[in-house]
């Protein structure tokens, strides 16, 4: 994934690739992205994953796509309906 100076950008585009981690674990509504396994994944796909990833969190939870938890992010049913349409 391209990154893009545009902090917004990088935000929306790290969004993106945490949604893209859920669909290729094939996790549904309810289940936990455990971060162990989030971020290998982002650092193989956007290695500086790290300046806006609280903000790329924030973003997927007023978008109700995920819940915070513990040991990772719970997609929603919110999220999991959306994950073929892409972030907005």
């Amino acid at each position: 994934m391209t990154e893009l100076h545009s902090e917004s950008q990088n935000i929306e585009n790290l969004a993106q690739c945490i949604m893209d981690a859920f669909k290729e674990q094939n996790l549904e509504a309810g289940n936990v992205l455990q971060y162990q396994e989030l971020y290998p994944y982002l650092q193989e796909r956007y290695p500086k994953y790290k300046d806006v990833q609280k903000e790329a969190e924030h973003h997927l939870t007023k978008l109700a796509y995920v819940t915070p938890a513990p040991e990772g992010l719970m997609l929603t049913q919110v999220g999991y309906n959306s994950m073929d349409k892409g972030v907005s």
